[in-house]
């Protein structure tokens, strides 16, 4: 089982600045190879990443100081161009160059990884002996080790362990439990259980507003204006954590209860859901990609099951005792009552109920499962809405 550990660094200057060179360059790398595929992608030409690493030979032989970083971690700076070219073809966004004010980050796919457990350090190639807080003990085998820095100059080591052994057994309850997402409160379990939201970002608009509007008035390039931007990307952190955290604690908690087996899920199309400018702010707020990958992955540590039902099911429009369905429902109205069986619902609690017996009767993931037509689940939909 693969598991990736995450520790702050507290580099030395020369350590420091030898790992801003390894991001610069990589970043450098990644900007040109992305530059190539792209007009090749235009002009009609295939380039694979073995072509693009060929082309990384020439360039470290016309620059010196491409020399001083470690030749795997340019060779998977260039692998991640093609990683996202394949991404755009299955649905993604187009690739984008980036840019230094947000940090950066390396990879060490070499055998030159070690951590020292007792004096707190870890080497990597061209870079030996950083102190690193190990927060976390691992026994297993360093597959690969991921320098970051922040926007805020912060330093972190993410390593991804291959562990000799399962960690958590597997769970032997029998029960399942159902998640209906959403903004008026995080999470609605169908057992009635609310999870308010945090709204990290909300709480902090105007601060966020106060702080862009000092930066924006200094002089571009100047001391005071990297002073000034830098406060906006401390806060921007902070409210980054905040929302990590609660999702942590909330997926942490749902995964770990000892009385259930299986957590069904909906999936969202969380980047068709953010063009309503109405909510997109609130919705990108909340988390909800992030928090369905980590149940899905702390699911696969404790031997539990996490099922994502269609997206197109009307979960909210579907009456949980009879399964009359609602030609309508606006998103404004919390409560409705059944026009065949007169029972009054809570909204998200009758989803989430809704979510958990779809879930059932699917029984299986659907990362797995071959995704069905867009207009075959719309056609399915409207099919299932009685008419008149």
């Amino acid at each position: 089982m693969l598991k990736a550990y995450k520790y702050r660094l507290y580099p030395t200057k020369e350590q420091a600045a030898q790992i801003d060179r390894s991001i610069g360059v990589c970043r450098l790398v990644f900007n040109l190879a992305l530059e190539v595929k792209t007009w090749a992608h235009r002009n009609g030409t295939t380039l694979s990443a073995f072509d693009l690493c060929y082309q990384l030979v020439d360039l470290r032989d016309t620059f010196e100081w491409i020399r001083e970083v470690n030749s795997q971690a340019l060779q998977a700076a260039v692998k991640k161009v093609d990683v996202a070219f394949k991404n755009f073809f299955h649905g993604g966004g187009f690739p984008r160059f980036k840019r230094k004010r947000n940090g950066g980050s390396f990879q060490c796919p070499a055998n030159t990884r070690k951590i020292d457990w007792e004096k707190a350090t870890l080497t990597i190639p061209k870079i030996k002996d950083i102190p690193i807080v190990l927060s976390r003990r691992f026994e297993g085998k360093i597959k690969t080790v991921t320098i970051s820095k922040t926007a805020t100059g912060k330093y972190f080591a993410a390593v991804l362990v291959e562990l000799l052994q399962e960690e958590i057994m597997p769970a032997k309850t029998e029960q399942a439990i159902g998640i209906d997402l959403g903004l008026a409160h995080f999470a609605v379990l169908s057992n009635g259980e609310k999870i308010d939201n945090p709204r990290s970002l909300t709480k902090m608009l105007a601060r966020i507003k106060v702080l862009q509007r000092r930066a924006s008035r200094k002089k571009k390039g100047s001391q005071n204006s990297r002073k000034a931007n830098r406060r906006v990307a401390v806060l921007h952190e902070k409210i980054a954590n905040q929302r990590n955290d609660f999702l942590h604690k909330v997926s942490t908690r749902l995964i770990g209860d000892n009385q259930t087996d299986t957590i069904c899920v909906e999936s969202l199309r969380v980047r068709n859901m953010v063009k309503n400018h109405r909510l997109s702010r609130a919705i990108v707020d909340v988390g909800w990609s992030k928090f369905i990958a980590m149940l899905e992955y702390k699911g696969r540590w404790y031997g539990k099951k996490v099922i994502r039902i269609d997206q197109w099911f009307p979960s909210s429009k579907t009456c949980s005792y009879c399964g009359h369905i609602l030609t309508e429902l606006d998103l404004s109205v919390r409560e409705w009552t059944c026009a065949s069986c007169q029972a009054t619902h809570d909204r998200d609690v009758n989803a989430a109920r809704n979510i958990l017996a779809k879930g059932i009767e699917s029984g299986v993931g659907s990362p797995a499962e071959p995704v069905e037509p867009r207009r075959m689940r719309r056609t399915r939909k409207q099919e299932s809405i009685p008419q008149g």
